[in-house]
């Protein structure tokens, strides 16, 4: 009797972490990726990486021209639906490594600075306006110049 009543409350448990509704966390930014009409892409030692939409594709305008891979765009892009569990403030800069970022990335007037990795987590600082978030460290993998030209 004792391990039928203990197995229904594992599987109430399991029903309430599986069907209970998730709070999604912070969000980043409210700026769409289908809002957006250009990237810039800042990376210490590296040239300088300009995108321009162009109607339903994009555009590679520095450091060289051409047209962009939309599947590399999609991936840069997929930081603006980023969420993240903590949001933090951004008083000292230092501590996260974003006093002296490793990328930068601008969408239109949006900026997203990325620093260091969090050693407990693997999570990622990045700070986007006035907070500072942790979030996958996957967001700060951008194509190279070579993987987004088309």
């Amino acid at each position: 009797m004792r391990n039928w009543i203990l197995l229904c409350a594992a599987l109430l448990a399991a029903a309430a972490i599986f069907l209970w509704p998730h709070s999604s966390g912070f969000r980043l930014s409210d700026l769409s990726p289908e809002k957006v009409s250009s990237i810039r892409m800042e990376k210490p030692g590296m040239p300088e990486i300009s995108l321009e939409r162009m109607g339903d594709s994009w555009e590679i305008t520095a450091p060289t021209r051409g047209k962009a891979k939309k599947e590399a765009v999609k991936q840069i892009l997929s930081i603006l639906e980023a969420t993240s569990d903590r949001r933090l403030d951004a008083g000292n800069l230092a501590r996260f490594g974003l006093d002296k970022p490793a990328l930068k990335l601008h969408f239109d007037a949006t900026e997203f600075d990325f620093g260091i990795l969090n050693p407990l987590t693997g999570q990622q600082y990045v700070k986007c306006g006035d907070a500072v978030y942790l979030v996958s460290a996957k967001y700060a993998l951008i194509p190279s110049l070579g993987e987004i030209h088309a």
